[in-house]
C-alpha cells in the first residue's frame, strides 16, 4: 500500500511539472466604467475614480494617465506601472522638444521642431494621445485590429479624434500608412514588444528618415541591437553617398517600471544630423 501511495504521489507531481497548457490568473486594477467594464461598456465619463478589479481577459480596463483616459482589453498589452507613466511620457515629450531653459543638445541642428508624430506599435494610443497637444498631426500605427479599435475609441473618448488617427500598418510596408507625413518634420516613437524590431522595420525606418526617433523598450538587449543597427547602417548609407545625414544616439535613460526586478523600461533618443 505504501509503495502504491508513493507511486501515485510521484505520478501526480510529475504531471504537475510536465503540464504544458498553462493557465493565467488575471488581476487588473481599473477605473469603474459607468454601465460596467464589459467589452461593450459605455464611454460616459465617471464623476469620480472608483477602482475595481478586472479578472476577465475580455473585459475593458480603464486607466487615467494625467488628464487622459485609456480603455483597453484586459488581456492585451498596456504599460503595467501607472505611477511612472506621466514621468515617462513627459520625458519623451521633452526629448522631442527640449525645454528652452536648457542648452540645446550638442547633436541637435537648427532644424525646426517636428510638426508630425508617428507612434509605431501604438497599442491603445498611449504616446500618440499624451503627446497630441504638441503636434499638428499624429498617426498611430499598429498591426492589431483590436488595438486600432481601442486606440480610435480612446482618441474620441479624450476629444482628440480631430487630430489623431490610428492606421493599420502592413508589416511589409508599415510606413506606407503615413506616406503623407513630411519625414524632415516628423518625430517617430517606437515601443515594440520584447523581441524588438526586425530588420525590415529598421530598413523602412531608415528609408523614411524621420527627424527624431524615440525608442522605448522593456528589453534593453534587443533595444541595444536595434539602436546599433540604426546608427551603424545610417552611417554606412551616408558614407556611401546614398543619403544625407545619419542618426546619432543623443541620450539613454531607464525608468523603473518593474520595481524589485532586474527589468527596466529604457528610452533611447536618436536624432538625424548631417
Amino acid at each position: 500500500m505504501l509503495v502504491f501511495l508513493l507511486c501515485t504521489e510521484f505520478a501526480a507531481r510529475r504531471k504537475i511539472y510536465t503540464y504544458k497548457k498553462g493557465v493565467s490568473l488575471l488581476l487588473r486594477d481599473s477605473l469603474e466604467i459607468p454601465g460596467g467594464n464589459s467589452a461593450t461598456a459605455t464611454t460616459e465619463l465617471a464623476d469620480n475614480d472608483r477602482h475595481v478589479c478586472i479578472t476577465d481577459h475580455k473585459a475593458t480596463v480603464r486607466e487615467r494617465v494625467g488628464d487622459l483616459l485609456f480603455d483597453y482589453q484586459a488581456g492585451s498589452f498596456f504599460q503595467n506601472n501607472n505611477s511612472v507613466l506621466v514621468p515617462l511620457t513627459s520625458y519623451v515629450r521633452d526629448a522631442i522638444f527640449p525645454p528652452t531653459c536648457t542648452p540645446a543638445p550638442a547633436t541637435a541642428s537648427s532644424t525646426p521642431p517636428p510638426t508630425h508624430l508617428v507612434d509605431a506599435y501604438c497599442g491603445a494610443g498611449l504616446f500618440a494621445l499624451t503627446l497630441a497637444s504638441h503636434f499638428t498631426q499624429i498617426a498611430g500605427i499598429e498591426l492589431s485590429a483590436d488595438s486600432i479599435r481601442f486606440a480610435t475609441h480612446n482618441a474620441a473618448l479624450n476629444g482628440l479624434a480631430h487630430k489623431v488617427s490610428f492606421r493599420a500598418g502592413d508589416a511589409a510596408q508599415i510606413f506606407g500608412a503615413v506616406g503623407d507625413f513630411p519625414p524632415a518634420h516628423t518625430a517617430l516613437v517606437v515601443d515594440p514588444p520584447r523581441k524588438g524590431c526586425d530588420e525590415p522595420f529598421v530598413r523602412q525606418l531608415l528609408a523614411f528618415r524621420p527627424q527624431i526617433v524615440v525608442y522605448v523598450s522593456c528589453n534593453s538587449h534587443t533595444q541595444a541591437r536595434d539602436v546599433g543597427q540604426i546608427v551603424s547602417w545610417s552611417a554606412e548609407e551616408e558614407a556611401e553617398g546614398k543619403v544625407g545625414g545619419k542618426y546619432v544616439l543623443e541620450s539613454l535613460r531607464g525608468f523603473d517600471l518593474f520595481p524589485q526586478t532586474a527589468h527596466v523600461e529604457s528610452v533611447a533618443v536618436l536624432r538625424l544630423v548631417s
